[in-house]
């Protein structure tokens, strides 16, 4: 897959493309690619996503709203699906002025060469957000481009929306957030070096760092996965303030994560985790003893699962 950042003139001559930020890449946004992807191979023309590498309300509300994915994230997904060329989108002063009908005209069709454009009905463009699908649809015949507009899914009686996926992540539902993105909920970060507490009571975990403005669970303990240099193991992970040792002073919640069956070095390492199941809420234990029987408890659960 290529990734362009500069939407210079005829990147490619004929595409199909999917238009969207694509936080989570969500059943939702799935579908929008794949319909880009499926018509791309019907018709031997390139298959093509343009998106933005900051949320576009960033912008327009001056505050950067939380994210499920970083960018590194969307771009594995989007080639998970299939998709042959990213052009990824900076918000520069000439692009926020640039009109919706010039967006379509300068970027969509002269540097992309649109041939199809598959965009969520929810979906808007251009300066001050005035172009939609409505736009879209009457610009259509006249630059010679097909167009197809996702309906919003439904998951469970859920909408399957960023939004409904950031609440519920923040209630700590990763099951039901699983179901909406299709997939585990990851985080991706640095193991950092934190008190060495898990390691004296015989529970060493990694401490992770992810980027700022990330989504996170809520506090609890999580049943989930840890990739390392592309090996997954079982992991209990920990998001919260460690109250047993009265860290109410921390300011943001730490992730952490023990992970079963390993024993090596990772200090400084990319680590991805995957939220599978909620096991229990944060918790004070009077005694560290306690606090090691329950650790326990939730290693045999993670393990039998």
């Amino acid at each position: 897959m290529k990734v362009f950042t500069n939407p210079t003139p005829n990147i490619v001559a004929k595409s199909a493309i999917a238009l969207g930020f694509f936080d989570g890449v969500h059943k939702g946004h799935q579908s929008v690619i794949a319909s880009a992807v499926n018509y791309a191979k019907a018709n031997n023309i390139t298959s093509g996503v343009v998106t933005f590498k900051d949320h576009p309300r960033a912008l327009t509300t001056f505050k950067q709203p939380l994210l499920l994915t970083t960018l590194d994230q969307r771009l594995k997904q989007f080639e998970h699906l299939g998709v042959e060329i990213v052009l990824v989108l900076t918000f520069t002063p000439e692009l926020c002025n640039l009109s919706a009908k010039d967006y379509v005209k300068n970027i969509l069709k002269g540097s992309m060469g649109a041939r199809y454009i598959s965009v969520g009905q929810n979906h808007h463009f251009g300066k001050d957000r005035q172009g939609d699908c409505v736009l879209l649809q009457s610009m259509a015949k006249e630059n010679l481009f097909a167009l197809h507009i996702c309906p919003i899914l439904t998951v469970d009686n859920f909408a399957v929306s960023s939004t409904v996926i950031r609440e519920n992540l923040a209630l700590g539902n990763v099951e039901i957030v699983n179901k909406l993105i299709g997939r585990g909920f990851c985080l991706t970060g640095t193991v950092i070096s934190g008190h060495q507490r898990g390691r004296t009571i015989g529970y060493p975990t990694a401490n992770i760092q992810v980027t700022e403005f990330q989504s996170i669970p809520a506090n609890g303990v999580y049943a989930g996965l840890a990739k390392i240099n592309n090996q997954e193991y079982k992991a209990v992970i920990n998001i919260g303030i460690r109250p047993t040792f009265n860290n109410t002073h921390i300011a943001n919640p730490l992730i952490e994560a023990h992970i079963l069956d390993f024993n090596q070095d990772i200090y400084n390492q990319e680590i991805e985790i995957s939220f599978l199941n909620y096991v229990r809420p944060e918790q004070k234990f009077n005694s560290v003893e306690a606090l090691i029987a329950q650790i326990t408890k939730d290693c045999n659960f993670v393990k039998a699962h």
